[in-house]
């Protein structure tokens, strides 16, 4: 299946740009718009991935298709970090 998302592009003060996927709420950066693209387009897959083992694509598109817009949250997690 091939689904096409909105890709924002935003050049960063200190080098290199962010894209962020509004419709996904997935964001991923890169030295040049090429590489930021590329890396949101696999954080994208990463996503939709995850998302098909947990049995909740279909819920995410659905909620994508009837809001024409950004998805409920519905993948969650969280990050040790070391200070």
């Amino acid at each position: 299946m091939e689904l096409v998302f909105t890709a924002i592009f935003k050049k960063e003060a200190e080098g290199g740009y962010s894209a962020f996927c509004p419709e996904l709420g997935v964001a991923s950066q890169g030295e040049t718009v090429e590489e930021a693209e590329a890396n949101l387009k696999e954080a994208c897959e990463l996503y939709l991935e995850s998302a098909k083992e947990l049995g909740i694509l279909d819920k995410i598109l659905e909620e994508i298709a009837a809001g024409g817009g950004e998805a409920t949250p519905v993948l969650t997690g969280s990050v040790k970090v070391k200070i």
